[in-house]
């Protein structure tokens, strides 16, 4: 059980927590961020 025990901690801290308020916000700003672009390169 030792052996496992730092194994798991190790995984722990290179794994990033991320919210998904922020998961969203981040797709989000991906599709729009294109449609913006384009809207103005249209005009």
């Amino acid at each position: 059980m030792d052996d496992k025990n730092p194994r798991k901690v190790n995984v722990e801290q290179n794994i990033i927590r991320i919210d998904p308020v922020t998961v969203t916000a981040i797709v989000t700003a991906l599709i729009l961020l294109p449609l913006l672009i384009t809207g103005f390169v249209s005009q």
